[in-house]
């Protein structure tokens, strides 16, 4: 579809749902029968501690926008439930009226520091899906430390020659050319895979070269994962930590596979001391292949990225979400609480 098209498309959309909301109809629908058959999981992923949601606000919301949505589902009356009693009750037929259940991906840091007291101040359960390498190997993840480190220099110019096999001029403002500048330095970051001590100090020259305070990022963990007394303390704190695969990868050979799901919830039960069967597909990836093998190691439900709420007839693991972000409107957001926004929106096909 054209941008135009796309764009009429959306403010067709936003209309429609303004004059649903002012005409009362986002509340008949979140109270009524078919809403309460339904469970909405919503996803998030980073909570800024500093500029990240400047970066990337589709991976990083502000602990202002949290407390807002917070504010939305105990003034809408909703009933924020934990993950594990709210797919029972989906299943059951039992969930009370407007049943939503907040999840976060990866074990970041900052879900404990600018997520977890939010969380307890209004008193709402949540699921944090563990990627466990960088929890027992602090340091921060690369791909997103150096993109990030590379937009925090956009207002440079880097010099053709500064890094091995630039040969001109790089202008970091222009994304394009931030990108290429991106694929080049990651694809040098594979020539490390071997060394990941050799691999992180490369990272920091990376970034010091750029300008960028190294120290900083790093002091402040922007994009580091909790260890494992963090999570820990964050299970003691009555939140969920569940499976998320090892190295944030789902392999297509079994074996693989298995092995990604065991020695991540081998981490993530030896942290928290608590069950881990439920999983969430890292990036959103899924392939019919993965289900007999999650159900053999005793995986109960998975949950994707494929936006809808979900029903007693999806396949728990196979269960879609709502991925929240600062790009969200409030609008956009309540019409999704209320059913409106699924009703107005056709989910791809999960595999």
């Amino acid at each position: 579809m054209p941008p135009s098209l796309r764009k009429l498309a959306r403010q067709t959309k936003h209309t429609a749902l303004a004059g649903l909301r002012s005409a009362g109809g986002f509340d008949r629908m979140a109270d009524s029968s078919w809403r309460r058959e339904r469970l909405l999981i919503l996803c998030y992923h980073g909570v800024s501690i500093d500029d990240e949601h400047e970066w990337d606000p589709a991976l990083f919301v502000t602990p202002a926008f949290l407390r807002r949505r917070f504010e939305i589902l105990r003034d809408g009356g909703y009933a924020v439930l934990d993950l594990g009693e709210a797919v029972s009750r989906l299943y059951a037929g039992s969930l009370p009226p407007r049943s939503v259940v907040l999840t976060f991906d990866d074990g970041l840091y900052d879900f404990l520091t600018q997520a977890v007291p939010l969380l307890e101040e209004f008193g709402f359960p949540a699921t944090n899906y563990v990627s466990s390498y960088y929890v027992v190997n602090q340091r921060p993840l690369l791909n997103i430390t150096l993109q990030y480190a590379l937009w925090r220099a956009r207002d440079r110019v880097v010099e053709a020659g500064t890094f091995e096999g630039q040969s001109s001029d790089v202008t970091l403002g222009d994304p394009g050319q931030r990108k290429a500048l991106y694929d080049r330095l990651f694809e040098q970051s594979e020539t490390y895979a071997d060394d990941r001590a050799e691999q992180h100090a490369w990272l920091g020259r990376v970034v010091t070269r750029l300008g960028v305070d190294w120290q900083a990022i790093l002091d402040k963990r922007l994009f580091h994962l909790m260890n494992p007394e963090e999570l820990a303390e964050t299970a003691r704190r009555g939140f969920d930590l569940q499976l998320h695969t090892h190295r944030h990868r789902s392999p297509l050979e079994e074996s693989l596979f298995v092995d990604e799901l065991r020695e991540n919830r081998r981490v993530v039960e030896n942290s928290t001391g608590q069950a881990a069967t439920h999983f969430c597909y890292p990036s959103g990836k899924t392939d019919p292949a993965f289900l007999p093998w999650l159900k053999a190691i005793g995986v109960e439900t998975g949950t994707t990225c494929v936006a809808d709420l979900a029903r007693r007839d999806h396949d728990p693991l196979l269960l879609p979400r709502f991925t929240d972000t600062m790009g969200q409107s409030e609008l956009v957001f309540e019409s999704w609480l209320s059913g409106a926004g699924a009703m107005l929106t056709r989910p791809r096909a999960v595999r």
